[in-house]
């Protein structure tokens, strides 16, 4: 029998699709999932994690009842049977309504993943009257429908997922509601038949249902399958059985370990049918998404990415624009969850709750059945979205900010008033704030890292914790402030003139200092927080005399050091701006040649030269300032040009004298003499060479020591997954180098990524480093490893990918000069260099006559072959997964014989 529905099965794969699927379904076209009229639809979803099926970690249970069935174990204890049954009653009513579904439809959510817990639809084969028969319950169906309801007159997709199948389809009992005590799914034909039955049960009551998006048969399968045999031949079963009475959804395959293991579960067995890999904690670069993708190539399938989620903003807003830009649609997960600052919705805790949680976790006494009872269906009517926090951040990450970097207010912030501190605008990091921990990427670092320390309030990098200042306080406060870190807040100025401006400051020994600016433009001088003897130690810091304009203005709080709290900011009104004088703030260079002036008002248009006017000196001797106009972005900043070039290490100090800039308020510039200028130019730094690791540009998270090693001076140290540092690099000569690490570590292993860029934006990862402990902190050992160099200037990163670890420096000696590079004239870029066997090769050209692509091993033998047309871009893909990891030759060939290399390494 099985041998004759394959037969048929395969003669139907040869028929059209369109003659296969109504074209009132959501459907599949080629690699495109298209509506009823062919038009391809983009799935951006919500997954309703925690409502069919409660996971410990969404309940703050996972330490002790991981799985549903001991959640509600240690509930009955408490509270008895029947009331329990009453808690998950609200529990299950009150978690989703229509006013959830129109709010995703608002927000921009086109469908929605329901987890569903099969016990819910069917009974358990343990507790069947006639084993082998199949018991159908009415709760899970009216549950289903009342969702599809709602989706449907919100005109969006519902997808059924079976998150907990019958036995459990995985160890990780938390995701399936596993108990090791039963037969697994895969360990009993009986529930294995279940699950098939509750699929065909399923697709008959919702086989002509338009809004229904398709079925996604497993959730997450994590169980030993050797060849994912048991998982395919299962898949083909529910398939063949859903065919019998529905031949219009699609069907959504995920692999096994996670979803994300597709080996045995190509060459697709239904016309209709979607791949679906789920993606947490990795990198949202091009390897980090391409992987998906590349399912889909193979198997001439749309890929379905459904479900992510359980990160920062940043990492949200960076996945949805890689997953998108390769049409690859999405579903976010969960919908709600408790005291939460990583999902749409939080439900807030109360102390009955956190009562019973102590209790249950040893740490507290037992809560009467009457208190506990009240604890939970409050927490149940909580669960009501009107009841809720609605994390308006994360919306405005997931839809806003994947197509603007645009800054907006979080809430109506006014001056004069208090404005508290968590509330920064909303906006990605870089725009409306710069946090030097922004996501985790722990499964591509191997290294968990926290990017809201405090776990409060919002889900941005930023630190957020609970407060106790009792002055203009909301209850929270930022903390965790590093060094060159801002927060970014649109006041509403009522009035234009002169403020005080108070700051709420907390510093267990004294830091900063820190300063105000209008974007990017000084607004104060700086101060310094003084010692308050605890985190929690609460002083007030005034930036006198500060000259606001009427309106909108986006006020920043920047740290230029680390070492305190930020509780709030209040806008005290002084009096019109002509009661301070207008007056120097900073200076600082924009490149060689240019120096950015800003002043504490608005000046008005300049007229004439005014070059004389100024005296600029670098280590005390005269420069030729050739222009000077004012900022057409900023008012308050002039540009000065000058006609010889700086260099990183110049003292460079600027003077004024004269009446001719004029602020808007008719009060003339006062002279000024000989004030610092930040002198912000990098050093370059030669190839071959050695480059000391204190000498960047540019850096994040990155902090320095005194070094015992041979020669003194610096070490950079205190280094996190994520931390990087830049420096401007001239390549002298390109071919082979090998880099030395000078490496200290007292136990744990390090690693760094050596990234390349350049001013295009091009970033190309060279190499990956590791090193291993030495012992101690000022124990030095030497770490090579080989990298492959171009000539020319560039922008050299260090990030690190593994930590704790310092490094005093690291120096490149070239090995092998190419000369061959000079023979095409290709700006030729080639990354990532090492991968795991998926290159990208780019550049632009002047060639003759058709191009060919080889690439070779060491031993001269061919191992990639293709020939290209001819072209002034190159923008190809070269695949050697197959090959073993190893160094290999890459050589592009035009009609005339001349030809460039590259050496790559597959790891």
């Amino acid at each position: 029998m099985r041998y004759l529905l394959y037969l048929t099965l395969s003669f139907t794969l040869l028929i059209p699709v369109n003659s296969l699927f109504s074209q009132n379904y959501l459907h599949v076209q080629g690699m495109e999932i298209v509506d009823g009229n062919n038009n391809p639809v983009l799935l951006r979803g919500m997954g309703l994690g925690g409502w069919m099926l409660q996971e410990g970690y969404m309940m703050q249970t996972a330490s002790f009842a991981n799985a549903q069935y001991q959640i509600k174990e240690k509930i009955e204890e408490v509270i008895g049977t029947s009331a329990m049954n009453t808690f998950y009653d609200a529990w299950l009513e009150n978690y989703i309504q229509k006013r959830d579904v129109d709010s995703m439809k608002v927000w921009g959510f086109n469908s929605v993943r329901l987890p569903m817990h099969y016990n819910l639809y069917t009974l358990p084969i343990e507790d069947e009257p006639v084993a082998g028969e199949q018991t159908w319950l009415t709760k899970g169906f009216e549950l289903t429908d009342s969702l599809l309801a709602w989706c449907s007159s919100n005109q969006m997709y519902l997808i059924l997922d079976l998150h907990a199948a019958p036995g459990g389809q995985g160890a990780e009992a938390g995701i399936s509601d596993y108990d090791p005590t039963k037969p697994s799914l895969w360990e009993s034909v009986e529930n294995r038949n279940k699950t098939v039955a509750l699929w065909k049960k399923l697709a008959e009551r919702y086989a002509n249902e338009p809004w229904m998006g398709g079925y996604d048969l497993i959730n997450e399968t994590n169980w030993q399958l050797p060849n994912n045999a048991m998982l395919r031949n299962l898949y083909i079963e529910i398939t063949d059985s859903i065919r019998t009475v529905d031949t219009n959804h699609i069907i959504f395959i995920e692999g096994n370990w996670f979803a994300n293991d597709f080996t045995n579960l190509d060459n697709p067995w239904d016309a209709n049918m979607v791949y679906s890999p789920h993606k947490y904690w990795n990198f949202n670069d091009d390897e980090g998404v391409q992987w998906m993708r590349e399912i889909g190539n193979r198997n001439n399938r749309p890929v379905w990415m459904g479900e992510s989620g359980e990160n920062s903003n940043t990492w949200f807003t960076d996945a949805i624009k890689k997953m998108e830009g390769i049409n690859i649609g999405w579903a976010w997960w969960p919908w709600k969850k408790i005291d939460a600052i990583a999902g749409t919705i939080s439900v807030p805790k109360n102390q009955g709750y956190q009562d019973l949680l102590d209790y249950w976790s040893g740490n507290g006494a037992k809560p009467s059945a009457g208190d506990a009872t009240a604890a939970l269906m409050q927490m149940a009517e909580w669960l009501k979205i009107e009841n809720a926090d609605i994390r308006r951040d994360v919306v405005d990450a997931m839809f806003r900010q994947i197509n603007s970097s645009d800054t907006k207010p979080y809430v109506n912030n006014v001056a004069p008033g208090v404005v508290y501190a968590v509330d920064y605008d909303l906006g990605p990091n870089g725009s409306a704030y710069f946090d030097l921990d922004v996501a985790t990427y722990h499964v591509s670092t191997g290294a968990y890292q926290a990017w809201n320390q405090g776990w409060n309030y919002r889900n941005d990098g930023v630190d957020i914790e609970i407060c106790e200042d009792n002055i203009n306080t909301n209850g929270f406060n930022v903390g965790f402030i590093g060094s060159g870190e801002w927060l970014q807040y649109e006041v509403d100025v009522q009035t234009g003139g002169v403020y005080d401006v108070m700051l709420r400051l907390a510093s267990l020994n004294g830091g900063g200092p820190l300063h105000l600016m209008i974007e990017n433009a000084d607004l104060s001088s700086r101060k310094t927080v003084p010692g308050t003897g605890s985190w929690q130690g609460w002083t007030s810091v005034v930036f006198n005399d500060v000259v606001l304009d009427q309106g909108p203005q986006k006020v920043r709080v920047f740290a230029d050091n680390e070492g305190f709290n930020l509780s709030s900011l209040e806008f005290t009104y002084q009096g019109a701006s002509t009661s301070v004088n207008t007056r120097y703030l900073s200076a600082k260079t924009l490149d060689k040649t240019e120096i950015l002036l800003t002043l504490n008002k608005e000046l008005q248009a300049p007229s004439g030269s005014l070059t004389s006017l100024f005296t600029l000196t670098a280590n005390g001797n005269p420069l030729s300032i050739t222009n000077v106009v004012q900022d057409s972005n900023n008012p308050r900043n002039m540009l000065l040009t000058i006609s010889q070039e700086l260099i990183f290490s110049d003292l460079v100090k600027i003077s004024y004298s004269g009446s001719a800039l004029t602020a808007t308020d008719g009060s003339n510039l006062q002279n000024f003499s000989n004030q610092e200028v930040q002198n912000l130019i990098p050093q370059i730094h030669e190839l071959p060479g050695k480059i000391q690791a204190e000498a960047y540009f540019n850096q994040i998270g990155i902090q320095t020591e005194a070094t015992t090693d041979d020669g003194g001076g610096l070490n950079i140290g205190y280094t996190d997954v994520g931390d990087y540092m830049d420096y401007s690099i001239d390549i002298k000569t390109a071919g082979e180098y090998l880099v030395d690490y000078r490496i200290a570590a007292e136990s744990e292993n390090g690693g760094v990524e050596l990234h390349l860029r350049d001013d295009s934006g091009w970033d190309s990862v060279l190499h990956r480093a590791d090193f291993q402990a030495t012992g101690g902190w000022q124990t030095w050992r030497t770490f090579s490893q080989p990298v492959d160099l171009p000539k020319g200037k560039y922008t050299l990163r260090v990030v690190i990918t593994r930590s704790l670890f310092n490094m005093n420096w690291f120096e490149f000696t070239l090995v092998n000069a190419t000369s061959i590079e000079d023979e095409l004239a290709i700006d030729l870029k080639l990354y990532p260099n090492p991968n795991q066997g998926t290159f990208t090769l780019k550049g632009e050209m002047e060639t003759v006559g058709a191009l060919r692509l080889e690439v070779f091993d060491m031993m001269g033998q061919r191992m990639y072959e293709k020939a290209l047309p001819p072209s002034i871009l190159l923008d190809e893909s070269i695949d050697i997964q197959d090959a073993p990891r190893g160094t290999y030759f890459l050589r592009l060939i035009d009609g005339s014989g001349k030809s460039i290399s590259r050496k790559i390494w597959k790891e």
